[in-house]
């Protein structure tokens, strides 16, 4: 049994947002059933982008900053290499979307057979109307 996680689910649970208590109920409850965690090889560079730009504009000191990278870092997730492109590339024109990142995500839970959990509103909304293996997490 797999699950594939967006990198906007991890990032509340590692930097201690209001929603991170409710996201890692969900990981608890994934990992108690023997759900694996499955991700995209893009999800760290996204967690670290977010982080950076938390960094940035000062609302995650160094000291933060060091304590979600550790957060991150011990999650069990296992992280795939781009699989099909051409599979990606078809779904993010489906998503209508102009960056594949998203697609991605999608792509490697179709691989997987389960579904991507995401945060991102708009995206399950686009991609579940669309017929894409997408929930909504909260």
């Amino acid at each position: 049994m797999a699950v594939v996680v967006d990198a906007n689910l991890l990032v509340p649970l590692v930097v201690r947002d209001p929603r991170a208590g409710a996201v890692s109920q969900l990981l608890r409850e994934w990992l108690e059933r023997g759900e694996r965690l499955h991700a995209p090889a893009l999800a760290p560079y996204e967690v670290a982008s977010a982080l950076t730009g938390r960094a940035f504009d000062g609302s995650l000191s160094a000291e933060e900053m060091s304590a979600a990278a550790s957060r991150f870092a011990a999650l069990p997730i296992s992280y795939h290499a781009l699989g099909d492109i051409s599979r990606t590339v078809e779904i993010t024109r489906s998503l209508e979307r102009r960056s594949a990142y998203d697609a991605a995500y999608i792509a490697l839970a179709e691989a997987l057979g389960t579904e991507l959990w995401t945060l991102d509103g708009p995206l399950a909304r686009n991609a579940g109307g669309r017929g894409f293996p997408v929930r909504l997490a909260l």
